[in-house]
């Protein structure tokens, strides 16, 4: 699942994120990385449709974390708002993961010493060529981006 994809629609985007998903063990840190608008949301969208979540999804700006009663849990996290990156340990994402959920977190540069070296990092450019188009790359572990 790893490297570069061609998303040209929100639905593209799902599917890709539903096939991304199936791949992963509980758990396992998605780092989203992208300009607003860029997918990040509409990625975890399709991360838990694949998992059985039927309600909506929304970015939890305001909120911060929002969990998904799915299997494995689905936790999204979104840090734009985060003023200090101390302030992640109080979002008990690290217990999220230690119990097996999936953690998907939007802004994740805002605390970028506290993920672990294994995260995966899914990166959002919009292309130049067509408003819809997006180049979204799946890589496992790394540096900040």
């Amino acid at each position: 699942m790893t490297g570069r994809h061609v998303s040209r629609s929100p639905e593209e985007t799902r599917r890709l994120a539903a096939a991304f998903v199936r791949s992963l063990e509980g758990g396992a840190v998605v780092r989203l990385f992208g300009d607003l608008g860029a997918g990040k949301t509409c990625f975890v969208q399709g991360m838990a449709e694949a998992l059985g979540w039927e309600g909506a999804v929304t970015s939890p700006t305001y909120a911060l974390v929002r969990e998904y009663e799915t299997e494995p849990p689905l936790v999204h996290a979104d840090l734009y708002r985060l003023m200090d990156p101390e302030g992640v340990w109080e979002l008990e994402l690290e217990e999220a993961m230690d119990a097996g959920a999936l953690v998907a977190v939007e802004w994740s540069e805002r605390a970028p010493r506290f993920w672990p070296s294994d995260a995966w990092e899914v990166c959002f450019s919009a292309s130049s060529e067509a408003m819809e188009r997006r180049e979204i790359t799946i890589e496992r572990g790394g540096s900040d981006v």
